[in-house]
């Protein structure tokens, strides 16, 4: 907190310090891992260290080779990224099945109970946060982050949906 020009060489003199004792504490961390190498069980550690380095190895950005539609092999980098922009063009553009409504459907005709507040509140403390967004787009998170508020909002929502 305090810059001075003392406190600064101390905390010049910590951070050399500090650096000496991660580099020492690296060396014995490696000298360990050499010696449990060359027993038996050391030798399987040695293929799975080898594979995990292999698919480190392997990066998805790495991709330079992709197929037309046709299946004919697109090599240059401009034609690669305009395959894919049309494939994600396509893919987040086309419609969802789920909002296409059944024509014919009878509806049922029974009174069903008003949504009640507590209700909305028990439901967004089970939703798990981090979780994909619903048709709404909107995060479990903000539901959660908005508190009182979105229980009103969603209460009010619900029973006019369940009116309509």
């Amino acid at each position: 907190m305090d810059r001075t020009e003392e406190n600064r060489q101390e905390y010049k003199e910590l951070q050399c310090r500090v650096k000496r004792e991660v580099s020492k504490a690296k060396q014995k961390a490696y000298d360990e891992l050499y010696t449990r190498l060359d027993t038996g069980e050391g030798e399987k550690d040695l293929y799975r260290l080898a594979r995990q380095r292999d698919r480190d190895g392997k990066d998805v950005q790495q991709v330079r080779v992709i197929k037309e539609r046709d299946g004919r092999v697109l090599t240059s980098e401009e034609s690669v990224q305009r395959r894919w922009k049309e494939y994600f063009e396509e893919l987040m553009n086309e419609e969802n099945e789920r909002e296409k409504r059944v024509e014919g459907v009878n509806s049922v005709e029974q009174k069903v109970d008003k949504i009640r507040k507590d209700e909305v509140r028990k439901a967004l403390k089970r939703m798990k946060s981090g979780k994909a967004v619903g048709p709404d787009d909107i995060p479990v998170e903000v539901w959660k982050c908005v508190g009182e508020a979105a229980v009103e909002f969603l209460t009010n929502l619900f029973n006019r949906v369940l009116r309509e």
